[in-house]
C-alpha cells in the first residue's frame, strides 16, 4: 500500500517529530511511504530514509495555494498513491483541493493533535473537511473538540492515542548516578521532576506553591524543573524565580532548562509531578511512567485517558494546592505506595507503545481501502 504523509511544517516540535517516527514505522511495516513536506524543513531534514524521489517538497505552506495544488495532483497520480495521511490541518486546505481534482477515490486520514476554539462549520470548511474519510484524535477530550468545531459527525473521529518510543525509554539502559553525579545530587536526595515548557497552562507555580507550607518536611528532597520558556512567557518564567527566591526555598529547586537527554533526567528522578490543566494527552508523562516513575497528575483533559487513579498515578484538582502538597509527603514517605505505582505505570506505558499505534492505524488504513 502506498501512502502519502503529509505535514507541511517549519517547526519542529511534538507533531513534526511524531511525523517523522511514524513514517519510519510504516516503512518498517512493509508500507510504502511518501512525503509531502516544506523543501529544507526539519521534517524533509531528518527523514533520509524515504528516498528523494518519494518526496514531494515545497517551497509554501500558505493556504489553498494552487501551485501546491496542482503539484499534490500530478505526484498523487504519477506515483498511484492509495492513501494520505496528515498530521497537520492546515495542510488539508491543499489536500482536500487536490482530491477534488482527481477522479480516482483516495481515502484522506488526518490526526488532530491540539484542541481548537475556532468555529469550522461554514460552507467552505464542510467542502475542505468532505474529503477526510477517518479523524485521529489523540484522546476523548481532542474527539469532543473535533466533533464541536468541525463538520465531522462523530462516527468519522477515532481515537488513537499519541505513543513513546519504549526502546528509548527503557529504565535498565540508563545510569541513575551519571546525571545525579553531573549535577550535584547524592544518593541519599529524592528527586521530584517535572518535564514540560515553562508556560502558565503546564502549571509549575502549582509545584512551587505546594512546597512552600511544607517546606520544613522536605529535608534531602529535590524538585526538579526541565524545560524554558519561550520569548512570548519569559515573564511566567521570571515569576517562579521570584516565587522561589521570595519564599526561600531555593536550596530545595533547580532549574535546568532545555535539556536533550530526558531519559538520563528520568532515571536519575524518583517520582514525577504532571501538573498541567490544559493537555490534550501529555506524552513527557507517558515517558516518565515508561522510566518507572510514581507520579502525581492533575485531574484535567487528556491526562485522564492515559493515567488510572490511585493505581498509576496520585491525582489533585487544578488549583488544589493542599491536595498536592499532601500527595507529595505521601509519594515521599510512603515506600509500598511507591513501589505500586511503579509497577502499574511501568505496565501502563506499554499501552502506548508504536507497536500498538501501528496495529490500529494499519488495521484503519485497510479498512478504508476495503470500503472502497
Amino acid at each position: 500500500m502506498k501512502i502519502l504523509i503529509s505535514c507541511l511544517s517549519h517547526s519542529w516540535g511534538g507533531m513534526e517529530m511524531f511525523t517523522v517516527q511514524s513514517a519510519e514505522q510504516l516503512l518498517k511495516n512493509n508500507l510504502d511511504v511518501y512525503l509531502f513536506c516544506l523543501d529544507g524543513s526539519s521534517i524533509d531534514l531528518n527523514s533520509g530514509f524515504i528516498p528523494e524521489q518519494k518526496k514531494l517538497k515545497v517551497k509554501s505552506n500558505a493556504y489553498f495555494n494552487l501551485k501546491n495544488i496542482f503539484q499534490l495532483r500530478r505526484f498523487l497520480l504519477q506515483n498511484e498513491i492509495d492513501l494520505i495521511h496528515t498530521q497537520f490541518s492546515k495542510d488539508l486546505w491543499t489536500i482536500s483541493p487536490a482530491l477534488m481534482l482527481i477522479h480516482k477515490k483516495i481515502p484522506l486520514v488526518f490526526t488532530k493533535q491540539l484542541g481548537s476554539f475556532i468555529k469550522k462549520k461554514d460552507l467552505l470548511h464542510r467542502l475542505i473537511y468532505k474529503k477526510v474519510d477517518k479523524a485521529i484524535a489523540i484522546s476523548r477530550v481532542i474527539k469532543q473538540n473535533l466533533h464541536e468545531t468541525t463538520p465531522l459527525e462523530e462516527d468519522k473521529i477515532v481515537i488513537i492515542p499519541n505513543v513513546v518510543d519504549l526502546e528509548k525509554f527503557d529504565p535498565l539502559k540508563y545510569d541513575r548516578d551519571k546525571v545525579r553525579n553531573e549535577l550535584g545530587i547524592d544518593k541519599q536526595t529524592f528527586v521530584f521532576t517535572n518535564i514540560a515548557r515553562l508556560s502558565p497552562g503546564k502549571g509549575q507555580d502549582t509545584i512551587i506553591k505546594a512546597i512552600i507550607p511544607i517546606k520544613e518536611k522536605l529535608q534531602n528532597i529535590l524538585f526538579v524543573f526541565v524545560g524554558e520558556a519561550e520569548k512570548s512567557e519569559k515573564f511566567y518564567e521570571e515569576y517562579l524565580l521570584n516565587l522561589v527566591k521570595e519564599n526561600s526555598i531555593s536550596e530545595l529547586v533547580k532549574f535546568l532548562g532545555f535539556r536533550k537527554d530526558i531519559p538520563e533526567i528520568l532515571s536519575a528522578s524518583d517520582a514525577f509531578i504532571f501538573p498541567s490543566y490544559a493537555e490534550a494527552f501529555g506524552i513527557s508523562l507517558v515517558e516518565a511512567m515508561a522510566m518507572g516513575l510514581p507520579n502525581i497528575v492533575c485531574n484535567a483533559d487528556g491526562v485522564l485517558d492515559i493515567i488510572i487513579e490511585n493505581e498509576t498515578s496520585l491525582v489533585f484538582n487544578r488549583d488544589d494546592i493542599q491536595k498536592l502538597s499532601e500527595n507529595i509527603l505521601r509519594l515521599r514517605f510512603d515506600d509500598d505506595l511507591r513501589k505500586r505505582l511503579r509497577f502499574n505505570s511501568l505496565d501502563r506505558s506499554k499501552e502506548f507503545s508504536f507497536e500498538k499505534y501501528n496495529e490500529k492505524v494499519i488495521q484503519l488504513y485497510r479498512g478504508l481501502k476495503t470500503n472502497l
